[in-house]
């Protein structure tokens, strides 16, 4: 019986975020099939690496806003959050305007470069969250 409760609680948090993630994606699917379908390999490889950007972002972003007020005074938690939505507005103007340079969404991942290296300072000074400042 817990274990359910448990696993049904999940469901609900997940809920929101999933569905943020979901109309992220939709958004950036129909900014890009506005100006066409993709016909090309890198057309394609854009488009995809958009949609996963897209519904990361978006899910992250509704994954943390319940967390503002705890983290609020921690510069790092701001960093990180603004480097979200930056991310997500590079994605729907790349794909907006059907850009297929690969570059211009590794330069949208940022986000997950600067959380790999928080976490990483964080294991090194042995603290429990990874907003140090």
């Amino acid at each position: 019986m817990l274990k359910y409760c448990f696993s049904a609680f999940l469901r609900a948090r997940m809920l929101v975020p999933t569905l943020s993630g979901l109309v992220a994606v939709l958004t950036s699917a129909v900014l890009r099939l506005a100006k066409g379908k993709p016909s090309s390999e890198d057309e394609w490889s854009a488009f995809a690496a958009g949609i996963v950007l897209a519904f990361i972002d978006g899910f992250m972003i509704a994954y943390l806003v319940p967390f503002f007020p705890y983290f609020a005074s921690k510069f790092l938690f701001h960093v990180y959050l603004y480097t979200l939505l930056a991310s997500l507005t590079a994605v729907l103007y790349a794909m907006y305007k059907a850009v297929t340079d690969l570059r211009v969404y590794a330069a949208a991942s940022i986000p997950w470069i600067l959380v790999i290296l928080l976490v990483a300072v964080a294991k090194a000074t042995g603290s429990p969250t990874i907003f140090l400042v």
